[in-house]
């Protein structure tokens, strides 16, 4: 493996509802902030970690690439001839053309810039009394603590685009974990190790932020959809508020879900997918944080809701998406014309998220309202257009049902994913438990079609996509390449 040289660049722009920029910027020329000026002032720790996020909201990143761009055209969820020149051959995952490289080489790029930041941030807060902090230790806690679960969290994705899943070979070594900085190598770890390094900062990241998260809840909207996005008080100050397009206290115990479950440990995946829904899930028996959208959350005012952010614990998040999307479309003469959508709704005409479907006349198809922003502007509900969704209630009670299903246990199994159904009403069958897992692909795709993560869940199993009445058989195409060059940063 060649020498991987990263180095810090901290992203210049803070998230639009973190943080006030103040003057820190404008210490140095050219966007570079040396360390003594960054890191002389507890607002310079808070500005650090807010570029992390901006960072990973990027159009190379998430903002694009890792949610509605790459990973969604490889998940076959598009028709692959109204992609024009944006994802030239991608849907045959044809790695070799030099655009397609360029794009994939982007993010192995910037995903370990922004694990060099999040390692320079722990680096510095570490050396730092929790009296440096306006909040004191509860502060410095939840600063490190997101640190760390965002190096676990990009680390993971890293892992889930280039290497095999641990279905195909949990043994084989294929990617480094950088835990400090600066650091020009790390020796490549077994999948089976790297997934435990990634769970360990998780667990340390949860225990690190539980203070924060529990202790001022109330007035940081931990559980309120309203707060988690649109806060209504800046009593702590802006950074500490939106917790939802953070790594809060829920969300990383839904990531340790997702995580277990890619690594195939499901006992520990289901104790943390129910801990989520006993703690946080009104309905469940916990605090009322995250529910499912209303109907008339889906139906009323078109395109408002369509990305049911009630659900979600924890998003991204730019406030020109909507744009960018548009921007994008234009530039490359691409429809982004769904694939299949209303075959998903073949035997569930009632389930409300067919709403999410919008026809479109000059391609005979359709196109998902996710992305798109409408004119109308009406409180609590326009942000939703900024977010970019990272993590869903409803993976927890498929993850669930899933663990159930393995362990043979029908009656939870069946139990769990209707409970998603019933939510979204389609509730006029019971699913059909003889042909389950055809049974959790549907739910799933009706879920997270263009965020991304189908191509991981068919990754995770390691089975052809269908889709369109297709069949491909992906094979050792789920794995991308790494960048010839590692030496590129």
């Amino acid at each position: 493996m060649n020498k991987i040289r990263y180095h810090i660049i901290l992203a210049i722009l803070s998230l639009f509802t973190l943080s006030g920029c103040g003057n820190w910027l404008d210490v140095s020329p050219e966007n570079q902030v040396t360390d003594e000026k960054l890191f002389d002032d507890y607002s310079g720790f808070r500005n650090a970690l807010n570029g992390i996020y901006r960072e990973l909201s990027e159009q190379k990143l998430y903002g694009r690439e890792l949610s509605w761009g790459l990973v969604s055209v490889l998940a076959q969820d598009y028709d692959a001839s109204r992609l024009n020149k944006a994802y030239p051959e991608v849907a045959t995952y044809n790695y070799d053309l030099a655009d397609t490289k360029n794009m994939i080489d982007q993010v192995w790029i910037q995903m370990y810039n922004a694990i060099a930041n999040c390692n320079k941030l722990i680096d510095e807060i570490q050396k730092k009394d929790g009296s440096f902090f306006p909040l004191g230790e509860i502060e410095k806690d939840l600063i490190e603590g997101e640190a760390h679960a965002l190096r676990a969290f990009i680390h993971f994705d890293l892992l889930r685009l280039f290497a095999p899943s641990p279905k195909v070979n949990a043994d084989g070594t294929y990617l480094p974990y950088f835990t400090s900085y600066p650091s020009k190598y790390e020796p490549k770890q077994k999948t089976s190790d790297f997934l435990q390094l990634v769970i360990d900062d998780l667990l340390k990241a949860k225990n690190m932020v539980a203070h924060f998260d529990s202790t001022y809840a109330a007035e940081n909207g931990l559980y309120s959809t309203t707060w988690r996005y649109s806060p209504q008080s800046t009593k702590l100050g802006r950074f500490f508020n939106s917790r939802g397009i953070r790594l809060n206290y829920m969300a990383i115990h839904g990531m340790l879900a997702r995580v277990y479950m890619y690594a195939g440990d499901e006992t520990n995946a289901e104790r943390e997918a129910r801990f989520v829904l006993e703690h946080f899930v009104a309905s469940e028996g916990g605090e009322d944080a995250l529910r499912f959208a209303t109907a008339s959350e889906l139906t009323s005012g078109k395109g408002l809701n369509t990305k049911y952010k009630s659900e979600i614990m924890f998003a991204l998040y730019d406030d020109k998406l909507p744009d960018l999307y548009e921007e994008f479309k234009t530039e490359n003469n691409t429809r982004f014309a769904l694939k299949a959508w209303t075959d998903f709704f073949t035997e569930d005409g009632d389930d409300l998220r067919k709403n999410l479907g919008e026809y479109n006349y000059e391609t005979g198809l359709y196109n998902l309202l996710k992305w798109q922003a409408f004119t109308t502007e009406v409180p609590d509900v326009t942000p939703n257009f900024n977010l970019i969704p990272v993590l869903r209630l409803s993976e927890m009670y498929y993850i669930i049902s899933e663990c159930r299903y393995n362990a043979t246990d029908m009656t939870n199994a069946q139990s769990y994913l209707q409970k998603v159904r019933d939510a979204y009403q389609a509730d006029n069958r019971v699913v059909d438990m003889n042909r389950y897992q055809r049974e959790l692909i549907l739910e799933m795709k009706k879920e997270y079609l263009t965020e991304g993560q189908l191509f991981f869940l068919y990754k995770r199993l390691n089975i052809a996509i269908e889709n369109g009445g297709e069949t491909v058989n992906v094979g050792n195409k789920f794995t991308l390449p790494i960048p010839e060059k590692e030496d590129v940063f």
